[in-house]
Order: C-alpha cells, then structure tokens, then sequence
C-alpha cells in the first residue's frame, strides 16, 4: 500500500514530496514542550499565550510554502562526458508555474549516488518570484575517473522560520561519464614503429613509390605496372602516364593496458590510477597529432578496439579507460596471443601496467611478435615519470552565477 500511494503520488503531482524536521525544528519543539507543561503545571497565563504562538508557528512552518513548491519545475543541463580534477558546469533551470506566491529560501540539491566521484551538486534560490524563471550555474570538478548517475534534484525549504523541511523531489535522470585525469607531458611518446616504409623498388623512399594512395602522374618507365596506365592522361598528352602511388608511413600505435592488481598490496591500486591517466594523455596526445590510436584492456569484458582517429573515437577510448575496474585474476598474455591480427593493424604498441610480473612480459613479447615494437610503461620507474607527470587534484571553488531569464507565462 506504502508503494501504491508513492507510486500514485509520482504520477499525479510528478514528483515526490516529503518534510522531515530540522535540527533547529527540533530545538525548538524540545522548548516548545517545556514551555507548554509549564504553563499547565504553574497555571501562568502569559506562559500560555507563548506556548500558543510558539504551537501557531510549528503549524504555519509545517503548511505554509507547499503550493508555489509544488509548482517549480527544474530543467538540468549537464555534460555527458568531462574529465577528472578539470572544473566543468552543471545549469539549472528554475521556473515557478504559481500565478501568485513567491518560494523562498529554495535549496536545489541533486541526488547522487552513494561513494561516487563527484559530489552532490547544491544551488541556492533566496527568491523566486510567481511566473519567474531563473538560471543557475553550479561549478563542479570530479575527484577521480567512473561514472556518476544523476536521479533527480530535490528542491527544498525551510520558510517559513525553518522548523520543517520541505521538499520535492524532481525526477530527472542524466549519466555523466569522468574520463580519467590526464598528466602533463614532459615529452614526446611516440613509441618507435617497425621501419616498414622502404622503397618497393630500387631503395626508394615509400613517399616516392608504393601501392596504397595516389600520389601523382608521371610519364611511363620501362617495367612500370601496365595497369597503373592512365590513359585519359595519355590521352590528353600524347604520351604515355601513369598513375603514381605512394606507400604513406604508419601514422597509427596501440595502447595496451593490463589492469591486473595484487589485492594485497594498497599501492596497485594507485599505481593502476597512474597508469589509466597515463594511457588517457597518451590517447589524446596522438589523436591531436593526427595518429591513430587502438585499445587493448583486459578484465572483464576484454577490450579491443581498432586503430581510429577522428573526433568521435576520443570520446570512445576514454570511455573505455574511465570504467574499466580493477582486475584481480585475468592475465593479458593469453588474450594477445589468441587474437588475430590482420597486417593493417601493425605499429608501435605501449604497454601500460601497474607493475612488472611475468603475465606484463609475456604480454610484451607478444605483442612484439604480433604488432610491433612494444614499450613498456610502469609508473615510478625513471622512464614513466621523465614523460608523464601527475597532476594534483583541486577542488573548485568558483562562486555561483544565478542568471535571470525572462519571465514564465
């Protein structure tokens, strides 16, 4: 029955309502008490004429102020994707429907889940007006890498004389994914690639010569591939051209990461957090230099992701680094060595893990066998940290910016 009038409530009013007590409420009814069994006891009539204003301002705390909050309505706007330790916003939009009563003393706290990375985010309204609509930005900065599921924001007030709490809960659901912090980079990591650009004939560079993207039209050679003829060229010309084709370098790397940790040693877990934030600048680092990048993360479920570049496949490899969970049983070795690698998948490979056991190695040389060259990162070693350097986390602390929009009708 208790679920059927919650149920029923939702749906007929489109939110939750509840009002709890405050603790200065509860000073107040605590004084209230004595203040009314003593005047009984001593029979003091201004005593009774206290007690029943102080009972008169329970009973209007308690009534007064539900109708205008029922009528708020809360819009949220907030990012899909942000990073952790970089300040980004949260906008509320705030519209009183109630052609007369103004709400006063409105908190807007959002709800969150329980141990998630970033805090409740928490607005405050002095005033809104009968058919007003006010904005309001809320700075925010999340703690570390996951996921953050937004419910709903509760919108609360304590007027008037803040002995009750009363609220009304906007259902509002929204997923907010924290990529992982990104380091500073204190050099270049690009990982050494297999020379494979030589000259298909004669020792000639591949930007020359090659089979893969067209590059120009020259005149025809004696032992030139008669396909490659281009013969509206010739045509135009009188003489024979054709087609010359260039063997581009490879511009492209993988980014392999072992999330295996030893769950008796504290420190893997930060090691693991360096070496997700390391991938994550190492990411981003090469799709701003044009080169494409894949993905390999064990654990469950393993992870593999071609190279790509582009915009859309940043958003796609954060993602994938920011919810990938510690690992505790699954090696990476027998994943490379079971995979199949088709030849365009082959490059420079960086390989990060939380520390250096034998599944890392036999992984490495794996991976050496299969890709290509393979570096292998591990923080708190002197080669980690001479290219990545951690950044410290602060909190923001910029003031709210209430805007006011034009008025609701």
């Amino acid at each position: 029955m208790r679920r059927f009038l919650r149920w029923l409530l939702i749906q007929r009013l489109g939110a939750l309502q509840s009002a709890s007590l405050s603790l200065r409420g509860a000073f107040f009814l605590f004084g209230t008490t004595l203040i009314g069994l003593a005047s009984i006891d001593a029979g003091i009539n201004l005593l009774l004429m206290v007690f029943g204003l102080c009972l008169g301002a329970v009973l209007l705390s308690g009534f007064v102020g539900w109708r205008p909050l029922r009528r708020i309505h809360v819009q949220r706007v907030a990012p899909d994707g942000v990073t952790a330790g970089q300040p980004f916003e949260i906008r509320y939009t705030v519209r009183n429907h109630s052609r007369w009563g103004a709400v006063r003393n409105l908190h807007l706290v959002d709800s969150v889940e329980r141990g998630a990375v970033l805090n409740a985010p928490e607005a405050y309204v002095p005033m809104l007006r009968a058919g007003e609509t006010l904005i309001v930005t809320v700075p925010m900065a999340a703690r570390n890498r996951g996921r953050v599921r937004l419910t709903g924001v509760r919108c609360i007030t304590t007027f008037p004389f803040g002995i009750f709490a009363k609220s009304v809960t906007v259902r509002i659901e929204h997923e907010i994914v924290v990529f992982p912090r990104l380091c500073r980079l204190l050099g270049d990591i690009r990982p050494p690639t297999r020379a494979a650009d030589t000259a298909l004939t004669g020792g000639v560079p591949a930007a020359v010569k090659g089979d893969e993207e067209f590059y120009g039209v020259r005149e025809y050679r004696a032992g030139d591939n008669p396909r490659r003829i281009h013969w509206r060229q010739s045509a135009r010309t009188g003489q024979l051209m054709v087609r010359e084709m260039t063997k581009t370098r490879d511009h492209k790397y993988w980014c392999v990461l072992s999330t295996r940790i030893n769950p008796k040693d504290p420190m893997d877990s930060q090691r693991l957090e360096s070496a997700i934030s390391a991938a994550a600048t190492a990411v981003c680092d090469a799709l701003e230099k044009g080169i494409r990048v894949g993905l390999i993360c064990d654990g469950e479920p393993l992870v593999v992701l071609p190279p790509g570049g582009g915009r859309a496949h940043r958003p796609r490899l954060l993602r994938e680094l920011a919810l990938r969970a510690r690992n505790t049983h699954d090696d990476l070795a027998p994943h490379i060595e079971r995979l199949t690698w088709p030849n365009r998948w082959r490059g420079g490979c960086l390989l990060f893990a939380p520390r250096d056991t034998d599944d890392v190695r036999a992984a490495a040389r794996a991976l050496q066998r299969a890709i290509g060259p393979t570096t292998i990162c591990l923080p708190g070693t002197p080669a980690f940290d001479s290219l990545f350097m951690q950044a410290e986390w602060v909190p923001a602390r910029a003031p709210l910016r209430r805007e006011r929009a034009e008025a609701f009708v």
